[in-house]
């Protein structure tokens, strides 16, 4: 053995383990084959006991159930169970007439010896029994009867009916039938019932009583007719029953206690008056005691619950024996509710099998002698044959040629010596083979090392020309950007403030086509970008708080004028799971849900385009949830074969899609894009003719709402329980509707027709009407019209997906919304025009110039852009100063802030900054002055023709607080100003002059400036676009605000006086929020001090003061707000 090779723990001979493995390939068939036997005999007996015992089971069952069935059969000689006119008028007459029931008793109790007594009580608490029973050989009859009004029951030996010659002693004590348990169970169940099993002292035995009631003809009770069953015969039924020589059998009732019992065991015990019944764990018979023990559980179910009850066979294991145990409830047709249990040991039925298992141990011993004496000889012979061959195949291992065995006669073993001398050949051959190849490989190895270096350097070079490509690419682009962006920022704004200049319908048309033109430019170099950003791996999505609902709602409105203008109908239908506000990108999933809106609506013609969105997966702190959105539109569909092909760039359905619709092809490939990052899937469903439904998901993170300056509408209104009926010729629309008021807790009334809704609101009183413009029969103004008529009073609300209704068309409603509608606006006009106090987020209309007072510089080299800005600045209110290039604006910025002798610089409230600017650029200026000026900086709002994310982020970290994309557009610009810009003091702000409005020791710890704006006018003014010609939105407001202002008042002072600081923070907290919706300023501001004073933790020291001052603020406002609206009035 070479050195290398691992020795073994431990060998065996081949002799071993040929005799070895033949003792165990006789062994185990042998064992295998018993066994089997074994446990099919096993089985068989098993099936056989088990079948004896049901069958005896059943036998059993039936011979009680036919002892029980005596007393039905008794008792129906009297009154069947459902007695027919002719059978209750003769069971009336046997109650009536008690000489008529005895002799009938006398002849029935003689033929069934098995129900020996009948008897009846009536109602008038009379009483007779005939029981007939065996003495001396003879056959006697004793009758009990009591005569209305009696006090105890006359005894008699009567050998006829009527016979009352033979009197035995009366019966001790008063007896009323109608206190006994047979007449009340018969009563109770209101037809035939067996009463408990109870015992007979007299015979000592147990006896089964069975009893029915008789009505008159007003349905009154006349009485009862009731028969005894002794079950003294079914204990000698079951002793007179063998099932095997220790088997068992016993009856049980419905409350646990034995009936009968094959064992002769006792079933009650005790004296008269103490007679105790037994159960079967009181039995003497271990077998009854095991069996009852094993059978309780199911009994109890059986028992105590109305489900049809089943039988089952079981085994359970004794001390030295398997029991083997069978249920059967049976009765309950029949009145009663017993169970029969019969129990065997299963060796009185396994003993044949025993048996059989001795003798097929006697069998596998002889089978296991013969193999291990046939083993033996096996071994041996092949054993020396074995070790011949491992003779040969040493010498095989040294290189020579073994010789071969011609000897032998087994065919195998010659084979494998044949084998063996002509591998031996062969190896030598091959030894020669594998040396000359071992040469050829080692100097083929010696070039390979060469070629892969020279491979290597080529890889290397080819990408860091392909990385090198892509950075031309990027530049490229972000230059193309910017040189695009630029002259068609004068395009877009100088069109935009053409349009707002007096023009005709032709130059308007002129001006609405270059729009129009431009925006699809735009749109185009979107697109690219977007997609090249995609491409190279540099598109990164948001992660911050947005309003979903909001969300999905922008994206419609943006496309809703072009679905208006095609007579679509753009609808909005969200789940009531979906969150308020989730973590994600808006940007990203705003332009998704635009794509695919604007989508549907270019290829839709007419119909509907349906906007939707659920909750796949439940929202979590960590993982946050799923959300599905669904655009289905009505429009021509796409073929299957194609849809795939749909979401690849620069692809659309074909040739003909192009040239009618526009396009580039590259919006589905995009937003496919986008979905992937934002880790959902995007999907289409559609067939020519019948529409398309795309779909994508959307994995977004969960957030709280934010706390806003201004409460939610919901919070300030109560919309619950007002009726409102609501009109639509279209299904979805009434669902979308019906869903969105039940949510506002109102009750909508759904009509199709107007003629339906005008004939149901004449005698129906509602709240508010909301009605669609569009439909066949009759439109929206022409059903207004009517209900004007006949309810003039009921508020109405047109909701129109074309134009609106103006001059005196739309005095005729209440309120006008263009489809699609916001959750809010509907909110909002529904709360309005049911008198309901609402609050409103709405954005202040455009002021004049001179009402704004603020100044704003734009820095920009391009002459177009400057002019562009400076109009719609002009246009917006603001006054503007202009800068050339960047170190201009750095000057411009320095005067401003200059102070000293004169007069005093007018300051910039904001900084528009183009990033891109000779001698310095925007970035290093923004650097330049806040670095310089530090916070008397103006906020400055970045101008870019680059919309890279990592542009924005370069505007950022310079110090900028916006960022306007080129070309510039007058909303975004109004709205970026507006949350920006530094806000210039109203000049109509009405300031707190009177010295003596709040004392100045108050002023100085309370920490409320000697003069301040008491009330903020352009706030009442933000309400007047809610308003009609009488200001009724903005008066509510303001009077709610009026009439709550003592109680809120009344609670700072009793916090005040409890001195709860936690009370006295929420109850300032309450006061400014609602000071701060009608611009009561310093009502606010003093509410927002005493609240953080009490946040501290501590009660504060000058708490008396601060509720003073704010107490003395509130008056003030009051009287300025009374003083408003006098003056609207007037």
């Amino acid at each position: 053995m070479s050195s290398g090779a691992r020795p073994l723990a431990m060998t065996f001979s081949l002799r071993t383990v040929l005799i070895t493995s033949l003792l165990l390939f006789s062994l185990l068939p042998a064992g295998v084959v018993g066994w089997f036997l074994y446990r099919s005999n096993l089985q068989s007996v098993e099936l056989l006991s088990g079948k004896i015992i049901e069958d005896m089971t059943q036998r059993i069952k039936t011979d009680v159930q036919g002892h029980l069935a005596q007393a039905h059969v008794v008792l129906n000689g009297l009154i069947h169970e459902q007695p027919d006119v002719s059978a209750v008028r003769r069971a009336r007459q046997l109650i009536e007439s008690p000489a008529l029931f005895e002799q009938t008793a006398f002849a029935m109790t003689r033929m069934t010896p098995d129900v020996p007594r009948m008897y009846v009580g009536s109602a008038r608490g009379e009483f007779l029994s005939v029981e007939t029973f065996a003495q001396d050989a003879s056959t006697r009859v004793r009758v009990s009867e009591r005569k209305e009004g009696g006090d105890g029951r006359g005894l008699f030996m009567a050998e006829s009916p009527g016979d009352r010659r033979h009197g035995l002693p009366a019966e001790k004590g008063g007896y009323d039938p109608r206190s006994r348990p047979w007449y009340r169970a018969a009563m109770d169940n209101k037809g035939r019932a067996f009463t408990p099993i109870s015992v007979l002292a007299a015979d000592r035995q147990l006896r089964l009583t069975l009893a029915q009631p008789v009505y008159g003809a007003d349905g009154g009770a006349l009485g009862v007719f009731a028969v005894d069953l002794p079950l003294k015969s079914l204990n000698q039924m079951l002793q007179s029953m063998r099932i095997s020589a220790r088997g068992a059998v016993f009856l049980v009732d419905e409350q646990g206690f034995m009936v009968a019992s094959s064992t002769g065991d006792e079933l009650f015990s005790g004296g008269a008056g103490n007679l105790q019944r037994h159960k079967p764990l009181q039995s003497r018979n271990p077998i009854i005691r095991q069996a009852y023990g094993e059978a309780a559980p199911s009994l109890g179910q059986t028992l105590e619950s109305s489900v049809q009850r089943v039988s089952f066979l079981r085994r359970i294991s004794m001390a030295d024996d398997t029991l083997m145990v069978a249920l059967q409830p049976f009765g309950e047709s029949m009145g009663v509710r017993w169970s029969l249990v019969v129990a065997a040991p299963e060796s009185d039925f396994t003993a044949v099998a025993q048996a059989a298992l001795k003798k097929t141990l006697a069998v596998t011993a002889l089978i296991l002698l013969l193999g291990a004496l046939l083993a033996i000889a096996l071994a041996w012979r092949l054993s020396r044959h074995f070790r011949r061959l491992g003779e040969a195949a040493a010498l095989l291992a040294l290189g020579e040629v073994p010789p071969v065995q011609p000897a032998s006669r087994i065919a195998e073993v010659r084979q494998l010596s044949q084998t063996l001398h002509d591998s031996a050949g062969e190896l030598q051959r091959h030894r020669a083979a594998i040396q000359a190849q071992t040469l050829a490989l080692h100097e083929a190895n010696e070039t390979l090392e060469d070629r892969v270096a020279s491979r290597t350097a080529e890889l290397n070079a080819s990408r860091d020309e392909a990385l090198g490509a892509a950075r031309a690419k990027a530049a490229f682009l972000a230059a193309m950007s910017h040189e695009i962006r630029t002259p068609l920022n004068g395009v877009v704004g100088m069109t935009t403030l053409l349009a707002d200049t007096p023009l005709d319908l032709e130059q308007r048309d002129y001006v609405h086509t270059m729009r129009i033109s431009s925006d699809q430019l735009l749109g185009v170099i979107n697109d690219i970008l977007d997609f090249s950003k995609i491409e190279s791996g540099k598109l990164e999505l948001e992660n911050e708080p947005l309003n979903l609902l909001a969300t999905i709602e922008e994206a419609c409105d943006i496309g809703a004028p072009r679905a208006r203008e095609k007579g679509l109908e753009l609808l909005v239908d969200l789940g009531d799971e979906l969150p308020g506000w989730v973590r994600g990108d808006v940007t990203r999933l705003r332009q998704i849900l635009l794509n695919l809106v604007n989508n549907a609506v270019k290829f839709t013609e007419k119909g509907q385009v349906v906007v939707s969105a659920h909750v796949l997966e439940d929202f979590s702190p960590g993982r946050g949830g799923l959300v599905e959105f669904r655009i289905k539109d009505s429009g021509i569909g796409i073929e299957p074969d194609r849809q795939a092909a749909l979401f690849q760039s620069f692809v659309q359905v074909d040739a003909s899609t192009t040239r009618k619709y526009g396009g580039t092809g590259l919006g589905l490939a995009i937003c496919q894009r986008l979905v992937r990052l934002m880790g959902g899937q995007i999907g289409l469903e559609s067939a020519p003719g019948d529409g398309s439904t795309f779909w994508f998901t959307a994995r977004l993170g969960h957030a709280d709402a934010p706390e806003v300056a201004m409460l939610s509408a919901l919070h300030l209104v109560s919309l619950a329980g007002k009726r409102v009926a609501v009109l639509d010729d279209t299904q979805l629309n009434l669902r979308i509707l019906d869903k969105q008021l039940r949510r506002w807790g109102m009750q909508p009334v759904l009509f199709e027709r107007a003629a339906e809704a005008l004939a149901w609101l004449a005698g129906n009183p509602v709240d508010v009407v909301i009605s669609d413009m569009h439909m066949p029969e009759m439109d929206g103004l022409s059903f207004a019209r009517l209900l004007r008529e006949r309810t003039p009073a009921t508020p109405i609300v047109l909701l129109t997906s074309g134009t609106m209704p103006s001059g005196e068309q739309a005095r005729v409603f209440d309120a006008r919304l263009l489809k699609p509608y916001r959750q809010s606006q509907l909110f909002e006009s529904l709360a309005r025009v049911t008198s309901a106090p609402v609050e409103v987020q709405k954005v202040a209309r455009s002021e004049p110039a001179a009402a704004r007072n603020q100044f704003i510089l734009v820095a920009d080299d391009n002459a177009i852009n400057l002019k562009v800005a400076l109009a719609m600045l002009a246009k917006l209110g603001y006054e503007a100063a202009t800068a050339v290039n960047g170190s201009e604006a750095v000057d411009r910025v320095a005067a401003s802030l200059r102070t000293g002798l004169g007069e005093t610089p007018r300051q910039y409230a904001a900084i528009l900054m183009d990033a891109n600017m000779p001698v310095m650029d925007g970035f290093v200026v923004s650097r330049l002055i806040i670095s310089t000026h530090g916070t008397q900086a103006p906020p400055i709002i970045a101008l870019t023709a680059s919309v890279l994310e990592e542009d924005r982020q370069r505007c950022l970290q310079a110090g900028m607080v916006g960022f306007l994309p080129k070309p510039l557009r007058i909303d975004e610009l109004s709205e970026s100003l507006a949350r920006y810009a530094r806000q210039a003091e109203p000049e109509n702000a009405t300031k707190i002059i009177a010295a003596d409005a709040v004392p100045d020791a108050q002023d100085a710890q309370s920490g409320i400036k000697p003069e301040q704006v008491l009330i903020d006018w352009n706030r009442l003014e933000q309400f007047r676009e809610f308003d009609d010609d009488e200001l009724s939105m903005t008066r509510e407001v303001v009077l709610l605000f009026i009439t709550e202002m003592p109680q809120r008042i009344d609670d700072i002072r009793g916090a005040l006086s409890a001195c709860d600081s936690a009370a006295l923070s929420r109850a300032a907290h309450a006061l400014k929020g609602a000071a701060s919706n009608v611009g009561a300023q310093a009502l606010s501001g003093a509410c927002a001090a005493l609240e953080q004073s009490c946040l501290q933790g501590q009660w504060p020291a000058d708490a008396a003061l601060q509720v003073a001052a704010l107490v003395a603020f509130a008056d003030q406002t009051c009287q300025a707000l009374k003083g408003w609206t006098a003056a609207q009035a007037a």
